[in-house]
């Protein structure tokens, strides 16, 4: 089945993905991978490259769920960040996470080389600026701390905006990509030889040694679960992560910035380029909120809306997504065995919205681990780091939100039955005792499903960009249908009788 989210971003619109063959059967590789994303192919890959057989198993499309919705900047430069880390981990983990970057930057540019892919790969300088007086003295000790990791950073008040700032730094060395024909034309490369890509696959079950779909099971020596957020209790990194939710945009401008951009301060503005047809088109983003909370989402994508126009000449807004990425309570990606034993799974997330350098970096480290190999990196990043003291307090409050959420849901308002429901109207209802999701399209028909995430019992919210429901508190994502578009949740919401 095609993701009917796939042609609402930009991305998947512009890009002539392959298809790949559904699992049918019984196989066994050396490695199977859950999730056909970034971190996923780029892990197949370079685990194929090292002479291994593997299998990846995506549920949807390869290359067009959280990476399809990116902005898609390959950037070391992760706003203001190296402070914290530096603040947290010390200094020589905070050089760390930057070799990690660049070189997960020089990775995607050597393999689309080597492989001959169309990635539309362009060189940009990145930029954070501000208007705030407040975050001058932010910028310029965050360029005082990247130059001490050795990362390619200047202040500035020279961008290239067509508005002045008061102060900015930027990263030369970086670049604007095109996710879904990079990622689809990686994948496209694996299979042969052993090796397998599957989509429309959904994997149900699974050990470290196992997954299990409707159709078949992969067998292999290690199991990686490149699934945006591991699947179900695994690790239990949906207590160590909180979902975060942008609102993102694309039209066609007439004045053209010549880098890639982002504020410092609220709310969040970033900014990169694209030619397609002729035209060169803005993909802008906005502000983080909570998945699931309409209101924010409403404001937030308007501001961009707004923001765009105002500054950039554009023209009408063409497409419009929700992108989700996940933020680790400490500030740093978890990334490698999901057990300090080395037993578990492979595994990587928590990239914060910086999923593209972060991504290829975190399927190097797997890649080296599959092999029983050790990753200098791995001292910054490893999935089963003991949990710093350092990130406490925020998730403390966040977890109170996630607690209070699981007890109320997010009900903006609470109509009585489906009748009171609009046309092109959604909410959370009590029916015969239960919290039903509803949404009553153009032609009055009225999709109705259980609003309790099979997760871990939260109630879900509207994403009224997307049409879909989405979870606040660990940020899995279904379709009117209940279908899960992305876990941790790995059942459908359950289905409800509207007449």
């Amino acid at each position: 089945m095609t993701d009917s989210t796939d042609t609402r971003t930009y991305w998947n619109a512009t890009a002539e993905a392959p298809d790949f063959p559904s699992l049918a059967g019984d196989l066994s590789v050396d490695v199977a991978i859950i999730g056909g994303g970034i971190v996923g192919v780029t892990a197949a890959r370079l685990i194929k490259d090292a002479g291994l057989t593997v299998a990846l198993v995506e549920a949807r499309r390869v290359g067009r769920q959280v990476t399809g919705k990116s902005t898609a900047k390959m950037t070391s430069q992760h706003g203001i960040l190296y402070q914290t880390l530096v603040r947290k981990f010390g200094e020589d983990k905070a050089r760390l996470y930057a070799e990690a970057q660049e070189a997960g930057i020089r990775r995607i540019e050597a393999l689309a080389r080597t492989h001959g892919i169309e990635a539309d790969i362009e060189p940009r300088a990145a930029y954070v600026y501000t208007n705030d007086d407040s975050y001058v003295s932010q910028i310029e000790k965050e360029v005082e701390v990247a130059q001490r990791l050795g990362l390619p950073a200047t202040l500035t008040r020279e961008t290239g905006l067509p508005f002045d700032v008061l102060a900015a730094m930027r990263w030369d060395g970086q670049a604007q990509f095109h996710p879904t024909k990079y990622v689809a034309g990686l994948a496209a490369t694996v299979p042969g030889e052993g090796s397998h890509v599957f989509e429309n696959s959904r994997v149900l079950d699974y050990e470290p040694t196992k997954v299990v779909t409707d159709r078949g099971t992969v067998t292999a020596r290690h199991v990686v679960m490149a699934t945006h957020l591991p699947l179900g209790q695994v690790g239990m990194y949906y207590a160590m992560n909180y979902p975060m939710a942008e609102p993102v945009i694309a039209a066609p401008i007439g004045r053209i910035p010549p880098g890639m951009y982002k504020n410092a301060e609220q709310p969040g503005h970033s900014i990169r380029t694209h030619q397609s047809n002729g035209k060169t088109y803005a993909i802008v983003a906005g502000n983080h909120f909570k998945p699931g909370h309409p209101d924010d989402e409403k404001t937030y994508m308007a501001d961009i809306e707004r923001w765009l126009a105002e500054h950039f000449e554009a023209g009408p807004v063409e497409y419009r997504w929700v992108n989700e990425d996940y933020s680790a309570m400490d500030s740093a990606p978890f990334v490698g065995w999901s057990s300090s034993g080395g037993d578990g799974y492979l595994v990587a997330t928590g990239f914060a919205a910086w999923g593209i350098s972060n991504g290829t970096a975190a399927a190097m480290i797997i890649a080296d681990l599959g092999q029983g190999r050790d990753n200098p990196w791995l001292a910054m990043f490893d999935a089963a780091r003991i949990k710093p003291v350092a990130g406490a307090p925020e998730f403390i409050k966040e977890n109170a939100e996630v607690a209070a959420h699981l007890v109320s849901g997010y009900l903006s308002r609470k109509p009585k039955s489906f009748d009171e429901l609009a046309p092109g109207d959604a909410a959370i209802m009590k029916v015969g005792g239960e919290n039903v999701a509803a949404f009553k399209d153009e032609e009055g028909k009225v999709h109705a499903v259980s609003a309790v995430c099979t997760h871990m019992g939260c109630i879900v919210g509207w994403n009224g960009t997307d049409r879909t429901w989405d979870c606040p508190c660990h940020g899995s994502r279904f379709e009117l249908s209940g279908e899960v578009i992305h876990g941790p949740a790995t059942k459908p919401l359950g289905a409800h009788i509207t007449g």
